[in-house]
């Protein structure tokens, strides 16, 4: 249902001006609901989806406020995805326009009406549209804590919003990191996880809180029944505005899978080094490209860490075995090894067997995959230390 003809002469008639208390009220049927989106197939949408739907049928008003806006196609938007200076924005549209791309892509959606009154409404409108304009409708995301879930939560806790708020189990703990969290969404042994897990560093392996697991909009949703407005469930309502539909597992070519590539290196890694122990030949090439990819795979890391505004990437462990010292080891392959070439081959194996102490300790949790790649590396680096290659 789209806004009258008399919600858009107001908004017309303000223009770049907000909305006041004063200058407009819902009537006494409107509702106001959070919307919770089920995840889709493509990596940005797998975490789900939060927006705030605002109806009111005697002024034929619905419509949806959603934090989630970006643009793929915003001047140095990848560059900015890189360097962790990547904007949202919030956005306004009909509802049924907002439901409809859900419906398309069979994604389930559920509502939960909320129990406000109509001050409370009206405070809250007024606070999106004011927020919904250009000067104030973008923000800095932030995957954990600023994003189209965390919004939301954030309006609903304002006091000067909701007076009447109240919540609990605010800084309970619960056993779950935020690696935890986003394992959860992501199928094991895939190229996202695998990616995201050698990304991200040691801060996101802390335990997370109540108010910290909000981040995800399926947690939001489940944690909705621990509000509370005045004394009552903050919840009015809920039900399934769009059921999602069963979908056949998309099969996956074992070949196309990280476990697959991380056992075929040790494989290869193994059968090389027994080759060389056995007969003359050197696989000086495998020694190379192991190196290579390890060394360059490091200054990604080291580049995200000390050069970028991603907060979650700081501490990365990972640099023990993705190591810069590999490309110091890919250049000494070219040479004759010699005591300097020794010294940085002690120090890399010194590396790789803290990884896993690392690792067993929690101070970072790797991914399980990570470590047939380190073994390579071990294993590889193992006659460096006293054995000249060729």
């Amino acid at each position: 249902m789209k806004p009258s003809f008399f919600f858009l002469f107001l908004l017309a008639l303000f223009g770049s001006s907000s909305l006041s208390s004063q200058d407009f009220k819902l009537s006494r049927y409107a509702t106001v609901s959070i919307l919770h989106c089920e995840p889709g197939s493509e990596l940005y949408s797998s975490f789900g989806h939060s927006a705030i739907r605002i109806q009111d049928p005697i002024l034929d008003l619905d419509l949806i406020y959603n934090y989630g806006i970006f643009d793929f196609y915003a001047p140095g938007f990848y560059t900015n995805f890189v360097n962790g200076k990547l904007t949202y924005s919030l956005g306004r549209q009909y509802f049924s326009d907002f439901i409809f791309e859900y419906d398309i892509q069979e994604r389930g959606v559920v509502e939960q009406v909320l129990d406000l009154g109509p001050s409370e409404k009206n405070a809250l409108l007024n606070f999106l549209e004011k927020n919904y304009l250009p000067e104030n409708r973008e923000y800095a995301y932030d995957f954990l804590y600023d994003n189209c879930a965390t919004k939301i939560r954030d309006l609903l806790e304002d006091k000067s919003l909701f007076p009447g708020i109240s919540r609990t189990r605010l800084a309970a703990k619960s056993d779950k990191s935020f690696r935890d969290l986003i394992s959860e969404k992501l199928a094991p042994n895939n190229w996202p996880l695998f990616g995201i897990n050698m990304l991200l560093g040691a801060v996101v392996d802390k335990k997370t809180s109540w108010r910290d697991a909000q981040f995800l909009p399926e947690y939001l949703h489940k944690q909705m029944e621990d509000y509370s407005i005045r004394g009552l469930p903050l919840v009015a309502s809920e039900s399934q505005i769009i059921t999602p539909k069963k979908t056949s597992t998309k099969k996956i070519f074992l070949w196309k899978t990280p476990a697959f590539w991380s056992i075929l290196i040790l494989f290869i890694t193994i059968a090389s080094s027994l080759f060389e122990y056995f007969g003359s030949y050197r696989f000086s090439w495998f020694n190379r490209s192991l190196f290579f990819i390890s060394g360059t795979v490091s200054l990604l890391l080291i580049y995200l860490w000390f050069f970028s505004d991603h907060a979650t990437v700081v501490n990365n462990y990972n640099l023990l075995w993705a190591s810069p010292l590999c490309l110091i080891l890919f250049g000494y392959s070219f040479k004759k090894q010699n005591k300097r070439s020794s010294l940085v081959a002690s120090i890399f194996f010194l590396c790789l067997l803290a990884t896993p102490i690392v690792h067993l300790i929690g101070l970072q949790k790797l991914d399980l995959l990570f470590f047939p790649i380190i073994a390579s590396l071990a294993i590889r680096t193992l006659p460096l230390l006293y054995k000249k290659t060729g």
